[in-house]
């Protein structure tokens, strides 16, 4: 019968948990920070897409902030988009296990992407002055940017096993 009074007695004190941070964020080791930062949390699969003269490292699941990205009806949002060496925006795709270079680009391999959201940036201002000349000039303006959502990373092996599974399901349908 003790044992089973103290387990209640456990259960009614309220025990701080020094397993968070302040702001209710998980507290984590900075290796384990480095890992998720690197793309750990997604299997560990990353790649560098180069998308209208910028370049980013992204995981699955991330999203890119780019300048608009024309034309709005190919980029039109909800619509899905491969990245690939043919449209020439894969410049390197990795994991823990292995790294393939593009050399410009990797063949084969692919990143899905899908435009979530058209819209425009947050103001910029620009203020001019030359002192002592009564000169000032401000001005503000808001870039329109698209958000692209980053749904799977392929390497080439994988491209081709569901190459093969589509024509094998392909083959079998029309058995």
């Amino acid at each position: 019968g003790d044992s089973d009074d103290m387990e209640e007695n456990e259960d009614a004190t309220p025990t701080l948990d020094f397993n968070y941070n302040k702001d209710g964020s998980i507290r984590r080791t900075k290796s384990q920070l480095v890992s998720l930062k690197a793309g750990a949390a997604a299997g560990g699969k990353f790649a560098i897409v180069s998308l209208h003269g910028t370049q980013e490292k992204v995981t699955i699941d991330d999203v890119i902030i780019l300048n608009k990205l024309k034309p709005v009806s190919k980029w039109s949002v909800g619509s899905t988009h491969t990245l690939n060496a043919e449209n020439g925006s894969l410049l390197l795709v990795g994991s823990p296990e292995q790294t393939l270079v593009g050399m410009p680009f990797v063949n084969g391999a692919e990143v899905e992407v899908m435009v979530e959201e058209i819209t425009r940036d947050k103001k910029v201002i620009v203020f001019k002055k030359k002192r002592r000349k009564n000169y000032r000039r401000k001005n503000g303006h808001k870039r329109e940017v698209t958000f692209l959502r980053v749904l799977d990373i392929r390497f080439p092996n994988e491209v081709e096993v569901e190459a093969q599974v589509e024509l094998e399901e392909s083959q079998s349908a029309a058995a």
